[in-house]
């Protein structure tokens, strides 16, 4: 066998061995599940306070995107026909839904930068409540 065959057979044996031991290994996790009952757990681990400040949280400095942290003060009178609750829920599940007159204000507008969360009812609840408990 040439040179370039020998190799190519000891690259390929490497390279199958490799793959059974990475086979192996254990998923890598990305992040700890917050209980879905738990709503500043979620609202950390969910990445919220990426853009957002809570209840419980450090104003962000230079965010465009509208602060969270008293949301019981304006949350039931942001849009007509929801209460507070409900405009909340809304915004989680369909940022896009609604454009925040805080947002608008600051010179944005609606925008693709919300990731679409894939949260469980209960986990939409669970944040609700928290930002609300305020």
């Amino acid at each position: 066998m040439s040179r370039p065959g020998w190799l190519f057979a000891a690259a390929s044996l490497l390279a199958a061995i490799a793959s059974v031991f990475a086979w192996q290994r254990e998923p890598i996790q990305v992040a700890a599940a917050a209980p879905s009952n738990d709503g500043a757990a979620l609202f950390q681990a969910k990445g919220c306070t990426t853009c957002h400040d809570g209840p419980d949280s450090s104003a962000l400095t230079g965010s465009t995107f509208p602060s969270l942290a008293d949301a019981p003060t304006w949350a039931g009178e942001r849009r007509p026909g929801l209460d507070a609750e409900q405009y909340l829920a809304e915004s989680i599940r369909d940022p896009g839904a609604f454009l925040s007159p805080a947002f608008a204000s600051g010179g944005g507008g609606p925008t693709t930068a919300m990731p679409s969360l894939e949260l469980t009812d209960a986990e939409v609840d669970a944040i609700v409540e928290y930002l609300l408990a305020g």
